[in-house]
């Protein structure tokens, strides 16, 4: 009887803290086997069914002048300030101003095109969505040209249409492309990824 009440106590005492001991044995054990599980079926797994195992870089990306033999005729500049001659005022300028012969403009690499758009300020506009959250962005372009629209997937050299005077911003520039490169939303210099012959 003295046996029963002495492991009655003991229980009484410490039981909680038995079943929580128990507890806690028997999901460790769960979880050790489980993990085994998914590792050795994941090991008969080639890496494509496996996406655990299955992670790839984003592919290289070149850009490309988007007009063939470009001059420059606004520089980029997130410093020094530009004249504008159609606002009449003292501006940064976030992209280049370019001119060709025959001003048809084209993808300056591998995307997607994610807008085309117009306003006021801009003109006609089109917007290619890059890999490594690059952008590039096309303004001031013909709207009765343009050869793509929203979801066409585009190749590095492929035209999406001619630059015009669409641009009501830069109305007195003349015609030329507004090209804007953007990494993360935020516009950088074209001429650090783009080789311009008169630069």
């Amino acid at each position: 009887m003295k046996k029963e009440n002495k492991f009655a106590a003991f229980i009484k005492k410490y039981g909680a803290y038995c079943m929580a001991g128990i507890l806690v044995v028997a999901i460790a054990v769960t979880v050790v086997i489980a993990s085994s599980d998914l590792e050795s079926t994941n090991a008969n797994l080639s890496p494509a069914e496996n996406p655990i195992v299955s992670v790839s870089a984003p592919p290289a990306l070149t850009f490309s002048v988007p007009m063939l033999n470009a001059e420059i005729v606004k520089e980029f500049s997130a410093d020094g300030l530009y004249f504008n001659k159609t606002r009449g005022q003292w501006e940064y300028h976030g992209g280049v101003d370019l001119i060709s012969d025959d001003m048809a403009v084209f993808s300056a690499a591998d995307g997607k095109v994610s807008a085309v758009y117009s306003n006021y300020g801009d003109g006609q506009v089109v917007v290619i969505t890059h890999s490594n959250n690059f952008k590039s962005v096309y303004s001031s372009l013909d709207a009765d040209s343009l050869l793509v629209e929203v979801g066409d997937n585009v190749k590095h050299g492929d035209r999406i249409g001619t630059a015009s005077d669409t641009a009501n911003y830069e109305q007195l520039d003349g015609t030329h492309l507004h090209f804007e490169l953007l990494q993360n939303d935020q516009k950088i210099d074209p001429s650090n990824y783009l080789e311009f012959e008169n630069k």
